[in-house]
């Protein structure tokens, strides 16, 4: 099986540092072909730059559907805001994942309710609306944005962790929610490296549409 990872982040070392964790992830049942936006920004943070990014996403798709690449068995669109996902769903004869329904949808099977831990201060609204969308806002706690804007991630991880933590720590005090999802491809695996919060669960956005993926590509997606 073969998993396209499209980052529509411009920055190639997030790319690899995703590319690495989805392979050791999936193993070898399953090979990773990557890609990284040759436009755009390296992080993703606002209404205009998704909108650039689903542009650019839809593009390169339909790029390789029409060169004849895109033989695959799932695309993954690496980004927690999901840009483009529903037009390339619409051109793409395989599954197209994105990591914010991912996580959702697996949250609500964890736990009745969640919170969202999300890097870029803009995202909590535009993480809202979604959430409307998908008919899940009722289950959403609170979503805590964490400031990266001075860090060069993921070469920063560590500071990154830290703030993560910092925001679970304020999450467990105000409302202890049962699953927190550790979402942004910035923070891809810090789930990992994290305690749970007492009597819940922490669940990482990128694992989640990894885990995804592989179920519908064994399911057999092609239409």
């Amino acid at each position: 099986m073969r998993l396209l990872l499209l980052n529509g982040n411009s920055n190639a070392a997030m790319t690899a540092a995703m590319a690495s964790r989805a392979r050791h992830w999936l193993g070898e049942a399953v090979t990773v072909v990557e890609e990284t936006a040759e436009e755009g920004v390296p992080y993703i943070g606002s209404r205009r730059d998704c909108a650039l990014t689903a542009a650019s996403t839809l593009r390169r798709v339909e790029a390789r559907l029409a060169q004849g690449e895109a033989e695959v068995d799932a695309i993954l669109l690496a980004c927690f805001g999901e840009p483009g996902l529903a037009a390339v769903r619409e051109v793409s004869p395989v599954p197209v994942l994105g990591m914010l329904e991912a996580a959702v949808l697996s949250a609500l099977q964890l736990g009745e309710r969640f919170a969202i831990i999300t890097p870029g201060a803009r995202w909590p609204r535009m993480i809202e609306e979604h959430l409307h969308a998908l008919g899940v806002s009722h289950h959403c706690l609170e979503i805590v944005p964490v400031v990266i804007d001075d860090l060069a991630l993921p070469a920063q991880r560590e500071a990154g962790r830290k703030r993560v933590a910092e925001a679970l720590e304020g999450l467990r005090q105000r409302c202890a929610p049962p699953v927190v999802i550790i979402g942004g491809a910035a923070f891809a695996g810090l789930a990992r490296e994290l305690p749970a919060p007492e009597g819940g669960r922490l669940l990482d956005a990128f694992d989640a549409a990894l885990a995804q993926s592989l179920a519908l590509m064994c399911l057999g997606g092609q239409r």
